[in-house]
């Protein structure tokens, strides 16, 4: 039987940056995939009258929805909203619940469960907190709370001793210690007692000055014009002589990905000290899967095609009895 599914994104606005476009790359590459494993698509948008929106997909009666929005109402923080809704017509769907989702995409709450099970986060802080200071001898990065992509986050918000001037609310970030030192991203499929996890990917800062900090902001990630751009890439197999390192980085993302009990795919960003101690950054619920990002790069390094990847994500999305997708096990 030849399934029905509906790739859902955000809707663009009429003059979309680099990193809101780069969704409809994402829809590129999950719908040949898909196509590729016998499925028939249809892409959808979702905008502001979100009640018609899901009604539309209502409609379609689709066997299940492959979910990619990343913001609603042009709002990162509002994105477990769709996930939410999809299950409230139950419509199954594809990739992190929306607890998880919802978790996972405010920073401070993620910080808060991940230093209550002992997973390592570097300390923080809100910049409206009575009596707050800043240790001259430390380093600090201001951060938004909610933004995806490096939004809102460069080389210019680390500080030392004096809070740097807050763009906006002073509530819509929080300050976090800069750990210096190294930078990795662990990319995961799978589901809570099944999680594979991809090999670990280190950013490199080649050629950066003395005095500019290397951080994997927005530039970097997105103006390809930029410094940071032509001179941030990443590399695997770095840790091929830190077998101790790598496992902890590994064990650290699996326990993320049981703390939030996600399932599909994520990703789990580090930094890891001078003295070698990594520290979990954040959790990503629904990291870029476009062709040149780093989770479909680290699945590729791994031996995987896209068409795996896909194939992996729906049975990590769906319980095994779930028929749309049994064929693929």
């Amino acid at each position: 039987m030849n399934y029905n599914v509906v790739l859902l994104h955000n809707r663009l606005s009429e003059t979309p940056s680099a990193d809101e476009s780069d969704v409809l790359q994402q829809v590129g590459l999950v719908n040949e995939a898909l196509t590729a494993l016998g499925f028939s698509t249809v892409v959808h948008d979702i905008g502001t009258d979100l009640y018609e929106d899901i009604r539309k997909i209502t409609r379609l009666s689709p066997a299940f929805v492959f979910n990619l929005v990343e913001t609603v109402f042009d709002k990162s923080e509002l994105l477990s909203i769709v996930p939410s809704l999809l299950a409230s017509f139950h419509i199954p769907y594809a990739g992190v619940k929306a607890e998880g989702l919802y978790l996972t995409t405010n920073k401070l709450l993620a910080k808060k469960r991940m230093r209550r099970e002992g997973i390592p986060t570097p300390d923080w802080a809100m910049p409206q907190d009575e009596g707050i200071s800043f240790a001259q001898d430390k380093k600090y990065i201001l951060k938004p709370i909610s933004e995806e992509g490096s939004v809102g986050l460069e080389e210019e918000a680390v500080f030392s001793g004096r809070l740097p001037a807050v763009s906006g609310p002073a509530d819509a970030y929080f300050v976090e210690e800069f750990i210096e030192g190294r930078e990795f991203n662990v990319s995961v499929i799978g589901r809570p007692g099944r999680f594979r996890v991809l090999p670990p990917a280190e950013m490199i800062f080649h050629d950066f000055p003395p005095g500019k900090e290397r951080v994997l902001g927005y530039r970097a990630k997105w103006d390809e014009q930029s410094f940071e751009y032509t001179h941030t890439c990443r590399a695997f197999d770095t840790l091929s002589d830190e077998p101790e390192l790598r496992q902890a980085l590994e064990t650290y993302a699996t326990q993320c990905g049981e703390l939030f009990e996600l399932c599909g795919y994520f990703r789990v960003d580090f930094r890891v000290s001078k003295e070698g101690k990594p520290y979990v950054l954040e959790v990503n619920g629904n990291p870029c899967i476009s062709p040149d990002s780093g989770f479909i790069a680290a699945a590729h390094h791994a031996g995987m095609s896209s068409v795996g990847i896909v194939r992996e994500i729906l049975l990590s999305s769906f319980p095994p009895d779930f028929v749309p997708v049994a064929h693929l096990q």
